[in-house]
């Protein structure tokens, strides 16, 4: 009877250390290892190997410690594990953030520099476009200026070449006007009087010319005779 009351004690024993075996297993590994596997194929575990292999590691020295039943060295082990993933998971976020900001700062400058190289491009256009249109104002004022001299010779050339006529033989349809504006007469149609006045031998109607008649042009005249030869020539229009 007391035999039987040692082994119920023994038993009784062993299942409450077996309980508290069951109650003491690491706290932290399922954590750990869905951590790890979430993170083994990620873009973080392939931009930083040399930690992604230390946390293996890390996590790996804890199963040891398991294996050997050492629940609490096994639980700081997978609980390091965490806080490097965590570590790595924030070392991440930060790089990527500071290379989105880097490629937005690079894409801003890019930017700018499109810019003032528009901006150039456009100013230099402009230039070039006001340097044309300056060339060709100079360009036609030195055409017009050419242009103005050549008649300028001309003219002087004709009123060199043009010797004072002494007569003038009347062709068909011309009028004392246009003898008289004629360069080697007068010059000056409104002095077509001095010619009448000088020929009225063969002259009875000044608006009447025949073909052939030979016109004397009279050379001995003053300031007087040209403006009352203007004068009448204003009160007798003809053409």
């Amino acid at each position: 009877m007391r035999g039987n009351r040692k082994s119920n004690l023994y038993l009784l024993l062993l299942s409450v250390f077996a309980a508290g075996c069951a109650a003491t297993s690491p706290k932290f590994k399922n954590e750990s290892d869905e951590l790890f596997h979430r993170y083994r194929g990620s873009e973080a575990a392939a931009l930083y190997p040399v930690a992604f292999e230390d946390i293996y590691l890390t996590i790996h020295h804890g199963d040891e410690q398991l294996a050997e039943n050492n629940i609490e060295s096994a639980d700081l082990y997978y609980q390091l594990a965490i806080g490097k993933i965590s570590l790595l998971e924030k070392q991440y976020v930060d790089d990527v953030k500071r290379r989105e900001e880097a490629a937005r700062l690079v894409l801003e400058q890019q930017e700018k520099e499109a810019a003032e190289e528009l901006r150039r491009k456009l100013e230099l256009e402009r230039e070039r476009a006001e340097e044309a249109a300056n060339a060709a104002f100079i360009a036609k004022k030195i055409a017009a200026e050419k242009a103005e001299a050549r008649r300028r010779a001309e003219r002087a050339r004709y009123e060199k070449e043009a010797i004072p006529a002494a007569t003038h033989t009347v062709k068909r349809g011309e009028t004392l006007p246009q003898i008289a504006a004629l360069a080697e007469v007068y010059g000056d149609s409104a002095l077509w009087p001095l010619l009448y006045r000088a020929n009225r031998d063969q002259i009875s109607n000044p608006a009447v010319l025949w073909p052939g008649q030979v016109l004397r042009i009279p050379r001995n005249y003053d300031r007087n005779d040209l403006n009352e030869a203007r004068r009448f020539s204003s009160d007798r229009q003809l053409r």
